[in-house]
């Protein structure tokens, strides 16, 4: 039987919610190539959630270009093309349950 894939709207489980509640999760803006803007999601756990999956619906939800990569410096990492700061903010607290006060903006 092939796996399903689990979108963003379903429901989380109750240790899902739990993990994502207690994260500390970065949010900043790097410029690179002098003019180039990304924004990067960085403190999320990639063994509590599915970071591919969270990766595709930040896509989606901000209508922009990404990745999911390992990051020497921060670890695990989203990476959006665009000043996406805002987006990105409202999506983790509206859509996965994360406390504004767990959201630094750098």
């Amino acid at each position: 039987m092939a796996k399903r894939k689990i979108s963003s709207l379903a429901p989380l489980d109750f240790e899902t919610q739990l993990a994502l509640m207690s994260q500390k999760v970065k949010i900043l803006l790097e410029t690179r190539k002098r003019r180039h803007v990304v924004t990067i999601v960085a403190g999320l756990d990639d063994k509590a959630v599915d970071l591919k999956q969270i990766a595709k619906d930040l896509k989606k939800y901000c209508a922009t270009g990404g990745t999911y990569k390992q990051d020497k410096k921060f670890g695990p990492i989203i990476l959006l093309q665009g000043d996406h700061v805002e987006k990105v903010k409202e999506y983790l607290t509206k859509k996965l349950g994360i406390p504004p006060e767990n959201i630094e903006v750098l």
